[in-house]
């Protein structure tokens, strides 16, 4: 074995480790019905996104209707800056993103409806937070945010569908960290027990989200 492969089998060892030994207990609940707050995971096939009411931004995310004005919803989603932004995707931009990417951008898109009726042709899983988890959640999707010298986010160009935009995004975007890693990590914000490192693919994430949402159901059945 190589004096290069060594140390990159021990990381990947390390990495499949952590995942494996993630917490799968649910964090912050909803003390009831009415401290529920609905959230939505969309998958596109390849990329996932988070998908959050308009109505509830708060101070976090409240610069969005700055871009957008008043919406019923919004999705974000996070990826690799010229991967992302790429008017037609190349193998050289596969691997460039995989390997020696260095910026990132966030993706955020305006939608009038509810996702599962604006995605016809997408998977959407409805997950239901407290008022803490969502709080969090909002938090942690305001620091992916790129910050200028005045503290303003940077809008970098339009978006790829609908009524939307990119903005710059804090994070290195590589094999280790892509879009449904992203998107894991928000959920773990949360307090959903997904793996962060587990969901290579958009299909994983999704299925690990059912997941958590089954074990969700269970323990709220054997509690009462």
């Amino acid at each position: 074995m190589s004096s290069i492969m060594k140390p990159v089998i021990t990381i990947l060892i390390i990495l499949v480790l952590n995942g494996c030994s993630a917490n799968k207990e649910w964090q912050y609940l909803p003390e009831s019905v009415e401290d529920e707050k609905q959230i939505y995971i969309v998958s596109h096939g390849w990329h996932t996104g988070i998908v959050i009411s308009g109505e509830n931004l708060g101070k976090e995310l409240s610069f969005l209707n700055d871009f957008f004005g008043a919406s019923k919803y919004f999705e974000l989603g996070w990826g690799d800056r010229a991967f992302y932004q790429a008017k037609e995707v190349t193998v050289g931009l596969v691997i460039e993103a995989a390997l020696l990417s260095s910026d990132s951008v966030i993706h955020v898109v305006s939608i009038p409806e509810k996702p599962n009726i604006y995605f016809p042709n997408s998977q959407t899983i409805a997950v239901k937070l407290s008022s803490k988890a969502y709080l969090l959640l909002k938090e942690r999707l305001s620091e992916s945010f790129f910050r200028d010298d005045n503290e303003q986010v940077v809008s970098t160009r339009q978006g790829i569908y609908g009524y939307s935009r990119f903005f710059q995004a804090n994070g290195n975007f590589h094999l280790f960290n892509t879009c449904n890693h992203w998107t894991a990590q928000m959920l773990r914000s949360a307090g959903v027990p997904v793996d962060t490192f587990a969901p290579l693919t958009a299909d994983r994430l999704m299925s690990l989200t059912k997941e958590a949402i089954a074990r969700r159901k269970d323990v709220s059945s054997h509690s009462q």
